[in-house]
């Protein structure tokens, strides 16, 4: 609390002295987000930022429409903590035509704001004090502050470049505690853009089943995907329906962050906790947002085809630039819209390297250990920005490196 606002409180308040009292050591345990840092501080126009997933895109027109006629009708009021039942036998249908999931819409499908606050919440509604959640690491930023301010404790497990960043199920078991409760999958990968096969997802089921773990699957990317690849849903594997939340935005998939739809499917007594807090931490999710959800869903899908084709052109450009930079390694990424290139021959440290990326070249991504100490000498860019930017960002990196 600043000194302005004691000061403030005193005088205001009619006593003589205030005791500050602290903020909960649960707040305090919060990790900063690499990722609004830098896309706040990098806000100089000469700057190009790779940083945030934000798809440079336009939410499609019938999408905007629908969300404006609707308001004009009067959509404009609280909705069920749970979400519109239209949206959730939306989702129910969709999932049940693309994912082969089957779920009661009304009590197994639980709407959100944004795909955050469907894994915030399923924390929540999972986590005692003390529990123990396992998180990929290189892993999304989000998922240890969400996992700490549920009272819960996260434990990362290496992806690495040699496995094509993804898990080795022995280790894994190695890591469970019986404090251990949920393990957390996320495919296509935040940063690393890997695809996990039905094998593999295979695997982790049966560890998951074998150690009694709750599973969050977070698929926000399932559409984006390259090269033949296809996404598999965890929850359809034998033995991973009955202990499966799955996680998915719109936010992605339709260029809609700012909208702020997301849901959560899994059994009911889970589901029915989140749409309880839901309830009592949001009132229900934006009625506006839903109903263009609903369109978004229900419409026409060559608009995600056409983002995706984009994505793969972005990715076959800047990944190539990215490789023929001396002592720079880039895979590529089988789905998202992320490139997670190893610049550790250059700099050890990607804070540093990130911070020589602005100074020098006038581009940001971020440091591969905002993502965990797996992600340390990489850094994450976003190909979600336009062919323009990658490119002048590719040729200010590649003059930079070259000169130095």
């Amino acid at each position: 609390m600043s000194l302005s606002l004691i000061v403030f409180l005193v005088c205001t308040s009619g006593v003589s002295s205030l005791e500050v009292k602290e903020l909960s050591e649960r707040v305090k345990m919060l990790p900063v987000s690499a990722v609004r840092v830098l896309s706040d501080l990098a806000k100089s126009t000469d700057v190009i930022r790779l940083t945030a997933g934000d798809p440079d895109f336009k939410t499609p027109k019938h999408i905007v429409d629908a969300a404006l006629r609707e308001a004009e009708e009067g959509l404009t009021h609280y909705t069920s903590s749970a979400g519109l039942p239209q949206l959730r036998e939306a989702i129910a249908r969709k999932l049940k035509v693309e994912n082969a999931l089957s779920y009661d819409p009304m009590k197994q499908i639980a709407v959100t704001n944004g795909g955050t606050g469907a894994l915030a919440l399923t924390f929540l509604a999972l986590l005692n004090p003390g529990d123990r959640v396992l998180i990929p690491d290189p892993g999304w930023t989000n998922y240890k502050p969400m996992i700490i301010a549920a009272g819960g404790e996260a434990i990362g497990y290496p992806l690495r470049r040699v496995d094509g960043f993804k898990p080795n199920i022995s280790e894994i078991e190695a890591m469970v505690t019986d404090r251990t409760k949920v393990i957390v999958v996320n495919t296509p990968s935040n940063p690393t853009g890997a695809v996990y096969d039905k094998d593999l997802l295979g695997e982790l089921v049966e560890l998951a089943v074998k150690k009694n773990l709750y599973i969050v699957s977070d698929e926000v990317y399932e559409k984006v995907v390259f090269d033949g690849h296809s996404h598999v849903s965890t929850a359809t594997l034998p033995g991973a329906f009955e202990r499966t939340i799955t996680v998915n935005s719109l936010s992605k998939t339709y260029a809609m962050t700012g909208w702020r739809v997301g849901y959560a499917a899994g059994p009911e007594k889970v589901v029915s906790a989140i749409s309880a807090l839901n309830s009592a931490l949001n009132s229900c999710p934006s009625s506006v947002s839903q109903a263009a959800a609903i369109a978004a869903i229900n419409g026409p899908q060559d608009v995600v085809d056409k983002m995706v084709q984009e994505y793969r052109d972005r990715r076959n450009y800047f990944i190539a630039s990215l490789n023929e930079i001396p002592g720079v390694e880039a895979l590529r990424p089988a789905g998202a819209f992320y490139a997670f290139a190893d610049f550790s021959s250059i700099e050890k440290s990607s804070v540093k390297m990130n911070q020589r990326l602005l100074s020098e070249a006038r581009v940001v991504g971020i440091p591969g250990s905002a993502f965990g100490n797996a992600g340390e000498g990489y850094i994450r860019f976003s190909f979600a920005s336009s062919m323009e930017e990658l490119k002048e960002a590719a040729n200010r990196m590649t003059v930079t490196f070259r000169r130095g």
